[in-house]
């Protein structure tokens, strides 16, 4: 048995299925979630049973037997930086954003505690991925009404993520937030190589950016979607994409289909110092 533990927002939950499932596919196993992350949160929730995933989530019991409890004492102990013993199941991503290919290799029981945000993991079964990663439920009249537009011109995805990115302290300072030469530059760049390219533009503060975007020619601030999931599946129906330095956005350009998208991605992901040499994104995505 695989198990996954799910957290954060919907990008990172999307890299912890698809390692799970990537993992179980190879070992000829089942995997689970771990979805004991939510119940107290008030900012995330778990949003991957919004897709016709394989889902299968654990049990209290279950996770507990290839983690460990992690009860007061654990608690005590994690905030104190004392040494916490776990079971040969457990297995942590100490390295983030590379492929640990000794991860990869285990067998038998297995409990995954990280990001796991490298394309590695799950590249070997891109096709089941793009189809877990559909939305369950019928999309909306807004959508259908966007999919049409999106189809029949040079469409680009351009999404700008501020949201916690400036309100979570800690967020911004692992992240940052790209700035308005980068979204300069990248459509520049990108008119320069696809004719009359109409912009897309997605925010979790879109009032923002129809203050800011005022020197951007074509385009549609996408204002009217229902979730996430809206927003995610006419991303990835963009015939081209611009991310911010985001999971999200990541998988709208990942799950692309057309063979000949041109992806601009934030040449820095990181701010922060210790981690600003290291990236998720793809090597044929142009840097800027």
């Amino acid at each position: 048995m695989i198990i996954s533990r799910i957290s954060g927002g919907l990008g990172n939950q999307m890299f912890q299925y698809a390692i799970a499932k990537s993992m179980a596919k190879k070992n000829n196993d089942i995997s689970k979630l771990d979805v004991f992350f939510y119940p107290k949160q008030t900012l995330r929730k778990h949003e991957l049973n919004k897709f016709n995933i394989e889902e299968d989530i654990a049990s209290k019991k279950e996770c507990n037997n290839l983690r460990a409890s992690e009860g007061f004492i654990f608690k005590v102990k994690n905030k104190l930086g004392l040494n916490i013993s776990r079971p040969k199941f457990y297995t942590y991503e100490y390295n983030i954003t590379s492929f640990d290919k000794e991860v990869f290799d285990k067998n038998g029981d297995i409990y995954l505690d990280g990001f796991w945000q490298n394309e590695n993991y799950f590249k070997s079964i891109r096709e089941e991925i793009i189809n877990d990663f559909t939305p369950k439920d019928r999309i909306s009249d807004e959508v259908n009404r966007y999919l049409q537009d999106i189809k029949s011109v040079n469409s680009v995805s351009l999404h700008i993520r501020r949201g916690d990115y400036l309100a979570d302290k800690h967020t911004n300072s692992v992240h940052g937030v790209s700035g308005l030469d980068y979204y300069k530059n990248a459509t520049e760049y990108i008119s320069t190589k696809i004719e009359n390219p109409i912009f897309y533009i997605f925010s979790d503060d879109i009032t923002w950016c129809k203050e800011n975007f005022t020197f951007l020619q074509n385009k549609i601030f996408i204002d009217d979607t229902k979730s996430a999931i809206d927003d995610l599946e006419l991303m990835k129906k963009c015939k081209h994409n611009i991310i911010a330095n985001s999971t999200f956005s990541w998988w709208g350009a990942w799950l692309n289909q057309n063979d000949k998208k041109i992806v601009i991605a934030p040449k820095v992901w990181f701010i922060d110092e210790k981690w600003q040499n290291l990236s998720i994104t793809l090597n044929d995505w142009i840097k800027i």
